[in-house]
């Protein structure tokens, strides 16, 4: 499959997916005919290589695919952007391993890199995993779960040349995790995002993968990044947002307000509302695709400078702080009728404003992405 075929698939399920909402809701998880119905689409396979059945598509076609899954459906759009990561996971891991945890184009990954909360006993010829882990968005339907985790050796933290600890993020085969119930959430409630546990679990060395800047070297483009790997979350907020400026016109088209009553299409202040909504919309939009295009571009002659990096960690802040920000704008607008259960445009702000929490987007990170600009790099190697 290629991207434009890709992307004609999806849009042809967005009907189907968007009149599910409620029930994904309901399930706080994705339905399993719906995920196979997105692995048919070649959804969970954007990031796969080429050389492993794939079709290895850039950052700005993955980007244009999950905006249109999180259109219809923002849980569906942010559990895609997980599960298809596992495209990038099978090129960092040796071969052996790749074959053995994700041996299929449409494999799904799931969980996260915060190390804190896992620990990794060195044995022989491997690891043995502990640790409580959050966030395990779409692992009820995965293949593999990573987990970061801190290495100890004779009970003690390992400490690296730098002076820290040193960590691994490890993968195993998801039925070796416990997954717990947990997820019951203000947002994005159907990504099925619970908490996942490992006990005692063996990873091999060569399922531990060392996050660091030799993992990207001598790569194809899409797998010598990791801003390929984080970047693509910020298509989710795009949709999100698109979704509600068109909820928000068709309500305004039903509706009349003021005094007397007129329609509120006429109305001053809502064509004041519209206009500031979808000013800051597209700019977002335009802002997000534009950072990824130069990156790309300068991806594949060599290496992005630390500016264009800059500036895409930064129209990935946006996207999400946009999304945030419309859906609220158009939730004042529309006021009451937007409070009930089932108001897609109620869904939509719980959606954005949860989409924003994410770590990876918060103020605590803004200071790092400004000293890009001034061309200072990111300490972390994904960056």
């Amino acid at each position: 499959m290629h991207a434009a075929e890709i992307l004609a698939r999806v849009r042809a399920l967005t009907p189907a997916i968007s009149s599910r909402s409620g029930e994904i809701e309901h399930l706080r998880r994705l339905p399993d005919d719906l995920v196979a119905e997105l692995k048919r689409a070649g959804a969970f396979r954007m990031a796969r290589s080429r050389a492993k059945g794939g079709p290895q598509l850039s950052l700005p076609e993955q980007l244009r695919i999950i905006e249109e899954l999180a259109y219809a459906d923002s849980s569906v759009g942010w559990c895609v952007k997980i599960g298809a990561d596992s495209g990038l996971i099978a090129e960092f891991l040796p071969e052996e391993a790749s074959r053995r945890l994700l041996p299929d184009p449409d494999s799904i990954t799931a969980g996260q890199f915060t190390a804190g909360r896992g620990r990794l006993d060195r044995v022989a010829g491997g690891y043995v995993l502990n640790g409580r882990f959050p966030f395990g968005s779409i692992s009820n339907h995965a293949d593999a779960i990573m987990s970061g985790a801190v290495i100890h050796e004779d009970g003690a933290p390992a400490i690296g040349a730098d002076g820290l600890p040193e960590t691994r993020l490890a993968l195993a085969r998801a039925d070796q995790y416990v997954i717990e119930d947990t997820w019951r959430t203000h947002g994005l409630r159907g990504t099925g995002s619970n908490h996942y546990r490992a006990e005692n679990v063996f990873i091999p060395e060569s399922q531990a993968l060392k996050i660091d800047a030799a993992l990207f070297e001598g790569r194809e483009p899409l797998y010598s990044s990791g801003f390929n790997w984080v970047t693509t979350m910020a298509a989710v907020p795009l949709g999100i947002a698109r979704r509600a400026m068109d909820e928000a016109k068709k309500l305004v088209a039903d509706r009349q307000g003021g005094i007397p009553p007129r329609p509120m299409a006429e109305l001053a202040f809502v064509r004041d509302a519209i206009a500031k909504a979808e000013m800051r919309r597209g700019a977002a939009h335009a802002f997000l695709f534009a950072s990824a295009e130069q990156f790309w571009t300068e991806l594949e002659r060599g290496a992005p400078s630390i500016e264009t990096r800059g500036h895409l960690a930064l129209s990935n802040v946006n996207a999400c702080r946009m999304a945030s920000e419309v859906t609220r704008m158009l939730f004042d607008l529309i006021g009451a009728n937007a409070i009930f259960d089932g108001s897609v445009l109620e869904r939509l702000t719980r959606d954005a404003l949860t989409v924003n929490q994410h770590m990876i987007v918060s103020a605590a990170h803004l200071e790092f992405y400004g000293a890009m600009i001034l061309g200072q790099p990111h300490p972390s190697p994904l960056y």
